[in-house]
């Protein structure tokens, strides 16, 4: 399962639980990403396929508030344009996902997540519907997403108290381990 994550400005997650994240979910073969604001632009950097480059982009902008992915994927293939964030409405917004869309896959290039950004969540954010949180969740059933608009503000639909640790946001406990509890 991907690991989705949502950090407020100014606060920090330990190298190793973003490391255990990334190691958890088979990053290294999957990919991962983020998006920040700044100066009411949203910024998206996806496609890193090893810690390194993840954790020195990363470091550049960690006292933004920001969503961060690590993909396992199960639908489309793995490549940049399937991590996340996804972005829509020309760029003001962006969603990251942990869990299954059970959907119709219109674009066969693109991963579950993205044919929901695409064909599902970016028409709902034109109407104006996405603010209407208990409807979105409804509808998107026990899978966790998080959306941040260009102005910084940040909705996660489906959370629930105890994914929050120390004022992030984890959709599950992927950070506290790391891969080699599950390989040895």
């Amino acid at each position: 399962m991907c690991l989705a994550i949502y950090k407020p400005a100014d606060l920090t997650i330990p190298k190793n639980q973003l490391h255990n994240g990334y190691q958890g979910n088979w990053s290294d073969h999957c990919g991962c990403g983020f998006c920040w604001t700044e100066d009411g632009k949203l910024n998206v950097i996806k496609g890193l396929f090893t810690f390194e480059d993840f954790y020195d982009q990363y470091k550049k902008v960690e006292h933004r508030p920001m969503l961060v992915h690590f993909r396992l994927a199960t639908h489309g293939p793995v490549n940049v344009e399937n991590c996340h964030p996804f972005t829509m409405c020309d760029g003001q917004y962006a969603l990251i996902h942990n869990g299954i869309f059970s959907i119709d896959l219109k674009d066969p290039k693109l991963s579950d997540t993205g044919n929901f950004a695409k064909y599902i969540m970016e028409p709902t954010i034109k109407a104006g519907k996405h603010k209407n949180k208990a409807v979105i969740e409804r509808a998107i059933g026990w899978n966790y997403v998080a959306m941040m608009s260009a102005d910084g503000e940040v909705t996660v639909y489906n959370d629930r108290e105890e994914q929050w640790d120390n004022g992030v946001w984890f959709s599950n406990g992927g950070y506290k381990y790391g891969r080699s509890i599950y390989c040895d």
